[in-house]
């Protein structure tokens, strides 16, 4: 269950698209929120505008100091009003050092169920280059990540209330494996679970059938159905609604997009494996392509 929630800020209101989300599961789960700001040193780039001699004169002792301070009232007022919206047990840290490294390590102090984090959507080299925080700590692989897209416009809203969970699943035990989760919150929450399965050329039914030829597909469709139908069984055993779709697609994340816009996903729930490098480039992830190209708020998890 999710009972303690890490949300990073910088400083923006980018960052703070992540509070709605934790504020949603905070009011249905009962969980603590922790609201933590990385410092990261910079120069006073304002004052060095207006005298021809950088730093001369300039106690930047003190100017960190101002800064740090700044940084803790901004959070300060920002506990006080997610207080306001949850009632729930709020409170804030100002870290030091490297950012995912910083937030890792007080994810572990704090104990944290998980992290809970505005991102952009990037692709090609900006994405390669400029890397992400979100992507760091999926590949952390220490708790799961909850990520909302954030465009920057428009107003933060208030908290989101869950009411529908989709699930895909390709009938591996990494897929499986955020079902636990999923089903806690979807109880905490009195939210339907949509199970998905994608069938496509390149991925086997869970029965290990790769249709190749047409007369092969509604064979596989229907291994597929009786697989999801197995596992709705079992979380309508704990008193939960599920509802199943099968459906062939040769792009998986496409599909997991349309699903999700048609059921009125509010929350997309999914493992990967958090590979990086060579091998991220070599194996993919469909959960980081959802991610990536998605506009509905997921959970996903990197199994330990």
């Amino acid at each position: 269950m999710l009972r303690s929630l890490l949300v990073p800020l910088d400083g923006t209101r980018f960052s703070e698209y992540a509070l709605p989300l934790a504020e949603g599961v905070a009011r249905a789960t009962g969980a603590s929120l922790h609201l933590a700001h990385v410092h990261v040193p910079h120069p006073p780039v304002a004052l060095l505008a207006n005298t021809q001699f950088h730093f001369e004169g300039l106690d930047l002792d003190d100017y960190e100091s101002q800064d740090r301070r700044a940084e803790r009232h901004y959070m300060s007022l920002l506990a006080e009003r997610v207080g306001r919206e949850t009632s729930a047990a709020v409170d804030t840290a100002l870290l030091e050092g490297e950012v995912p490294s910083s937030l890792q390590r007080y994810c572990g102090e704090i104990g944290a169920d998980a992290v809970v984090v505005a991102t952009h959507s990037r692709t090609g080299a900006r994405r390669a280059w400029m890397g992400s925080i979100t992507e760091a700590l999926i590949r952390a692989g220490k708790v799961p990540v909850l990520a909302v897209h954030a465009e920057e416009t428009g107003e933060i809203g208030p908290p989101l209330e869950i009411e529908n969970i989709l699930v895909p699943l390709d009938g591996s035990e990494l897929a499986e494996s955020v079902l636990p989760v999923a089903t806690d919150l979807a109880a905490a929450c009195d939210a339907r679970i949509t199970l998905l399965h994608v069938l496509t050329h390149r991925h086997p039914t869970p029965g290990g059938m790769v249709p190749a030829l047409p007369e092969q597909w509604p064979e596989a469709l229907e291994r597929g159905e009786e697989y999801l139908e197995a596992v709705a069984v079992r979380i309508r055993s704990r008193g939960l609604r599920a509802d199943t779709v099968v459906m062939a697609h040769p792009t998986p994340a496409e599909a997991i997009g349309e699903v999700a816009d048609e059921s009125r996903a509010d929350l997309v729930v999914m493992a990967t494996h958090g590979y990086s490098g060579l091998r991220r480039v070599l194996f993919g992830s469909v959960a980081e392509d959802v991610l990536r190209n998605g506009s509905v708020p997921m959970l996903i998890q990197r199994p330990g």
